[in-house]
Formats: structure tokens, C-alpha cells, sequence
């Protein structure tokens, strides 16, 4: 996460300068707000699944494929 990493003003501010300048291209082009048809948590279960199965494995659990 941003905030842990630059903390909790800096991470604010980064979100305000990426909102600005999605907006300012969106009215300097006369366009509408497309919003990214990405599933972050699909994202998210892929990158991480691999270290929640060693996890399970380590307190005993045996974790079938699904």
C-alpha cells in the first residue's frame, strides 16, 4: 500500500494528483469517465495464492484444487 510505504500525507496528495489529471484530460477531451474493467480481486487471489497455500500447509491444513 502507498501509505505504508510513503506514508499517510504523501499517499493523500498522490491520490489528488492522479484524480487531477484524470480530470483535467477528461474535460480538456470532452470525454466521459471509462472505468478499467479490471477485477482486482481476481488479481489479488492469483498473486497471492500460491503464499496462502504454504500458509495453510504450515498449521496442517491440506488444501484441495478447486
Amino acid at each position: 500500500s502507498l501509505i505504508v510505504r510513503r506514508g499517510y500525507k504523501r499517499a493523500i496528495v498522490a491520490l489528488a494528483h492522479k484524480m487531477l489529471r484524470t480530470i483535467f484530460f477528461m474535460l480538456k477531451r470532452g470525454e466521459h469517465y471509462r472505468d478499467s474493467a479490471t477485477n482486482y480481486e481476481q488479481l489479488s487471489v492469483q498473486r497471492n495464492a500460491s503464499r496462502w497455500i504454504k500458509a495453510l500447509t504450515r498449521f496442517g491444513f491440506i488444501p484441495a484444487a478447486a
